[in-house]
């Protein structure tokens, strides 16, 4: 392989994870400015790329036992974030539903960031658009298959469009 390519591929490689922390660390700080939890930050975002889901479901998304989903999902009622209600097929079970309200706060907590992103993305071209999206959703998959491997959580599936564009701000961690 060309040395020049090798040392460029290490240099993002290991330019990730520093971006990543900040990712995690940002995360943290819109869901204490909403006064929830990371995972409840979480929920909302699983929330918002699905829609209604059971809170089993909603469980394995954000990596919670059922007991600690449910009181998850009882604080995110609770604080009005989200609504618990029969699911109409099938009056035996509950659906989540995220409170538009609450979906538009962590929206508007997420905008400067997702402006500060697309006007970094900004000075690529289409082509590099794609590959820059390609590689993200790999990235999304092979971190998803280490996570199962290491008996993590299961995710968002990788691919997978939120509620409206992405840029939207839709919760993200």
């Amino acid at each position: 392989m060309d040395p020049i390519r090798e040392d460029l591929l290490d240099r993002v490689v290991r330019a990730l994870p520093g971006w990543q922390v900040l990712v995690v660390q940002f995360n943290d700080t819109v869901a204490s400015a909403l006064g929830v939890s990371a995972s409840d930050l979480q929920a909302l975002f699983v929330l918002s790329r699905h829609g209604s889901c059971t809170p089993g479901t909603l469980a394995r998304h954000v990596g919670l036992s059922t007991g600690a989903a449910s009181r998850m999902v009882e604080r995110l009622v609770e604080a009005g974030l989200a609504t618990r209600a029969a699911d109409p097929a099938d009056r035996r079970r509950v659906l989540v539903t995220a409170a538009p309200e609450a979906l538009d706060a962590v929206s508007r907590r997420y905008q400067p960031l997702n402006d500060d992103l697309r006007e970094h993305l900004g000075g690529f071209d289409e082509e590099g658009l794609r590959a820059m999206l390609a590689f993200v959703h790999a990235a999304e998959a092979s971190t998803q298959r280490h996570l199962d491997g290491a008996g993590g959580r299961a995710a968002v599936p990788a691919g997978a469009q939120p509620d409206g564009p992405r840029g939207a701000g839709r919760a993200r961690t």
